[in-house]
């Protein structure tokens, strides 16, 4: 991530215009009872409401973001939710995974396709991922402005071919907040074994 990038986050936080990612992501708590517990990461945890989710759940969490306030927020956040997560702040674009050591990776609206890569090696063995992010759409959609932020139909299931795929969608869904709606690519996919 550039410098202008992390600044352009580091500001969102401290404005509190990234109100949205003060809920947990609904695509993982829909997904959160049918997995079995163990260590998860949350990539780019923002508020850390997600990452705090799967800990009250049983997960021992590692939480993952570039922005420090953010990161102060979801520690402040966890503390009075009674829970333990471990807030790292790091660019995830010079961040390698350590191989064989989640038992889930949860990406929401997320993109590196650099760390997607090594989402197979850092699961251990029947490990789950659980990925959602914006798609380039032909109409107006909710969501980030630039195409560089968004994954082309289909890109989703060419980058997670090292997983078996247990549920893809790509489609519209309500945006709250929002007269538009958005355009997510969705998967769950587990690492064979």
């Amino acid at each position: 991530m550039t410098t202008a990038d992390a600044d352009r986050w580091e500001a969102r936080y401290r404005s509190g215009t990234a109100a949205y990612a003060a809920q947990p992501a609904p695509f993982v708590q829909h997904w959160l009872p049918r997995l079995p517990r163990g260590r998860a990461l949350d990539v780019a945890c923002g508020l850390g409401a997600t990452a705090i989710a799967l800990a009250e759940a049983g997960f021992a969490v590692t939480g993952i973001d570039i922005a420090p306030t953010a990161l102060a927020r979801a520690r402040e956040h966890a503390d009075r939710r009674g829970v333990r997560v471990d807030w790292q702040c790091a660019d995830l674009a010079d961040h390698r995974l350590p191989a064989d050591h989640y038992d889930l990776i949860v990406n929401i609206h997320y993109v590196n396709r650099d760390l997607l890569a090594q989402f197979a090696d850092a699961l251990r063995p029947g490990g789950w991922l659980l990925f959602e992010q914006h798609l380039r759409w032909p109409e107006p959609v909710a969501g980030p402005a630039s195409d560089h932020y968004r994954l082309r139909t289909n890109e989703l299931r060419h980058l997670l071919w090292q997983l078996q795929l247990v549920h893809y969608e790509e489609g519209l869904c309500d945006a709250a907040g929002s007269d538009r709606p958005l355009a997510l690519a969705r998967a769950a996919a587990r690492r064979p074994g």
